[in-house]
């Protein structure tokens, strides 16, 4: 039985789902992007809208019911559609670039093909029935009611507000019916505007808290997270006591730690430790120059470890800070003179560095 999930989603888990496009989204938020661009359009663009609507009145009006003449017809219905892609083309271009400024707002523009990838799980039946009784499926049907409702009430008072007018058109001139028109729709846009920004809040909030939800971790989860990300916290610890020993302690005890020592061969001197199951990586454990490499190396002759001769591998690692991992331009050349001690033997170090591994 799979353990419950009851904590929050770690930063590392949230940053992935991005990667993998799973952020929260509300349409009602791109659906308000999309009318405020719209209104914003009508509202900069008005005279050129009233003109093509008043274009569009005159022919209905200058056509007659009784016209017969089939190439009339068609060049009505020609001019109709010109004058109709003229007033829908702004339209479209404001919608589009709102729509795509409301996702990015969202989603900051992050871009993955994951989402729209074919999962073979999506076809198991079983899967289907848990979606339609899940909270999300619950929430979404809410949801759906809820904007119907609001939807209905407000066009319900834009009629019945309205509804005079209307009724008005009847006795007024065709560039009248085209002014009252366009302000009556800029109205509706404008109600519209303000019911989706209200409702894609809302809504937002509501996907946002269904994301975290859905990405809440197990305790086993977050502790292995942690340990993929951060370490072993048991290691982290014997890292910080090491690091602390380092600083603070006596420096033939730290070069009695290391498992090599690397030399210049006498102007520089570096003793590695390289402990796997506590460490990972070879760490400086001491370092000296001149007199002080000398010190150290007659040391590690007295100990018996391995002394190897590499004056560019020692001039590169003394800039290494004290109790730091090797840097991993250095792993490799590292790593050879790890596998030369362990051929060796600790019992065969060679105290003076000659016959030791070449440069």
């Amino acid at each position: 039985m799979s353990e419950e999930k009851t904590e929050k989603p770690t930063e590392k888990k949230l940053r992935d789902a991005r990667k993998d496009g799973e952020v929260p989204v509300s349409p009602d938020v791109t659906a308000a992007a999309v009318l405020f661009g719209a209104l914003l359009v009508m509202k900069s663009a008005g005279d050129y809208f009233v003109d093509h609507v008043r274009a569009l009145t005159r022919i209905g009006f200058d056509f007659s019911e009784n016209t017969r003449d089939a190439t009339a017809i068609n060049r009505a219905l020609a001019h109709i559609g010109i004058q109709g892609l003229l007033l829908m083309l702004p339209f479209l271009a404001a919608c589009l670039v709102a729509g795509l400024v409301g996702g990015a707002f969202q989603t900051g523009l992050n871009a993955s093909l994951k989402p729209v990838s074919p999962k073979f799980d999506s076809l198991n039946p079983a899967n289907g029935v848990k979606k339609l009784f899940s909270l999300r499926s619950l929430i979404n049907l809410l949801k759906l009611i809820i904007k119907a409702i609001l939807i209905g009430v407000v066009l319900w008072v834009g009629i019945r507000t309205l509804m005079p007018m209307i009724i008005g058109l009847a006795y007024e001139t065709p560039l009248d019916i085209s002014q009252i028109a366009w302000r009556t729709l800029s109205m509706l846009f404008a109600l519209g505007v303000l019911l989706f920004i209200l409702v894609g809040a809302a809504d937002w909030s509501v996907q946002h808290w269904l994301f975290i939800r859905d990405k809440r971790m197990s305790k086993d989860e977050q502790k292995r997270e942690y340990k993929e990300s951060e370490g072993d916290p048991e290691i982290k610890g014997k890292r910080k006591e090491f690091a602390k020993e380092l600083v603070f302690g006596d420096p033939r005890q730290r070069v009695a730690k290391a498992k090599v020592m690397v030399v210049n061969p006498t102007h520089y001197a570096v003793a590695l430790a390289y402990e796997p199951d506590d460490f990972g990586l070879p760490q400086v454990v001491a370092k000296g120059v001149d007199d002080g490499a000398l010190e150290l190396r007659a040391f590690a002759h007295n100990q018996g470890i391995p002394i190897v001769a590499n004056p560019p591998l020692a001039r590169a690692l003394y800039q290494v800070e004290l109790g730091d991992a090797i840097p991993e331009q250095l792993f490799e050349t590292v790593a050879v003179v790890l596998r030369w001690v362990d051929g060796l033997g600790r019992d065969h170090g060679d105290g003076d560095g000659n016959g030791a591994l070449p440069c």
